[in-house]
């Protein structure tokens, strides 16, 4: 049985053949092809220059200490997230144990909270963006490092680069 699709599979399967059956001879002068430019080598896997390669040796020590004030601040952020958390557990159990009529304890529960409140406020304006600069700050340097200095290198362009180098001051 003759279908819509049939008729589309074969227009299709058609044209695959014609385009690969051969010239007749008496086109194939009048159809001439240009030849295949020599291959080039893509920019982004051409090997890094010894000056390109100094550069990198000069960047690759500024990954550190970037990484490590962003763990730094990451840490400082996490154990005030442990104080927040430990305080919420007070609260409830102020909370769940206060009596109305007990001033003292109604006074914990409102010290509580403010300590509360005032971590939490420490967190979103102080800690929180201190460890997004600092990751931020670890990130462009990676990007930095990568974009730059992930071609291949030749070993002796690396002996060459590390010969006499003299890295600019920070």
């Amino acid at each position: 049985m003759i279908t819509t699709r049939n008729i589309g599979l074969a227009a299709g399967l058609l044209a695959a053949v014609l385009s690969c059956v051969a010239v007749w001879p008496g086109r194939a002068a009048a159809q001439q092809t240009a030849p295949l430019p020599a291959p080039t080598v893509p920019p982004s896997s051409a090997p890094l220059s010894v000056e390109e390669i100094q550069g990198c040796l000069c960047l690759q020590p500024q990954l550190q200490p970037l990484q490590d004030t962003w763990l730094a601040r990451q840490h400082d952020y996490d154990e005030h997230q442990q104080q927040l958390a430990n305080l919420d557990q007070q609260v409830k159990a102020q909370r769940q144990q206060l009596n109305p009529e007990d001033a003292v304890g109604q006074q914990v529960l409102k010290d509580l909270m403010t300590q509360e409140d005032e971590l939490r406020a420490a967190l979103q304006s102080q800690y929180l963006p201190a460890v997004n600069q600092a990751r931020d700050a670890y990130n462009a340097a990676v990007e930095r490092y990568n974009g730059a200095c992930t071609r291949p290198r030749y070993s002796v362009d690396e002996t060459k680069a590390r010969q006499n180098l003299v890295c600019p001051a920070q």
